[in-house]
């Protein structure tokens, strides 16, 4: 029962770390899309969006760009990296003691929500709009979920 708690403290946490970098991530594809699509300049996004001084005709490219750079791919791997172990420790959890069946689902909302958040960032899909609509939507989740699995959670 203490090793349980133990590991769904660890989840809890390991999946908070990773969506925090899927935010982070996430954030950055936005923009890169959209200052690639309404060529706005900006120092973050211009050596994705104008590679070679001028704009990129297809914001995939610009998208293209993003995920070859190997700072932001790096950040990608962590992110898949982390959702294994976080996978990892879910199946430990999957047959919670009685004390832990509220705690238990709970943190399978907040991993519900992890992974929808971390897919986002790790393989963007549909629009520019439906993208930021899902990821802004899937951001308020995870934190939502969270908020709502603190009370189980070791200080």
């Amino acid at each position: 029962s203490e090793e349980y708690g133990l590991n769904l403290n660890m989840a809890a946490y390991s999946m908070l770390s990773g969506a925090s970098d899927a935010e982070t991530c996430g954030n950055l594809i936005k923009k890169v899309w959209y200052n690639a699509i309404y060529e706005e300049g900006d120092s973050e996004t211009d050596k994705y969006t104008q590679p070679d001084g001028y704009f990129v005709g297809d914001f995939n490219t610009a998208l293209q760009n993003l995920f070859a750079d190997s700072s932001f791919s790096s950040q990608i791997a962590e992110i898949n990296d982390n959702k294994d172990a976080v996978n990892d420790l879910m199946k430990k959890l999957k047959n919670p003691p009685d004390e832990y069946q509220d705690a238990y689902e709970a943190l399978s909302k907040f991993y519900d929500s992890y992974i929808s958040l971390t897919n986002l960032a790790t393989d963007p899909t549909g629009s520019l709009q439906t993208f930021s609509q899902n990821f802004t939507d899937a951001d308020n989740e995870v934190l939502n979920c969270y908020n709502a699995l603190k009370i189980y959670l070791e200080e």
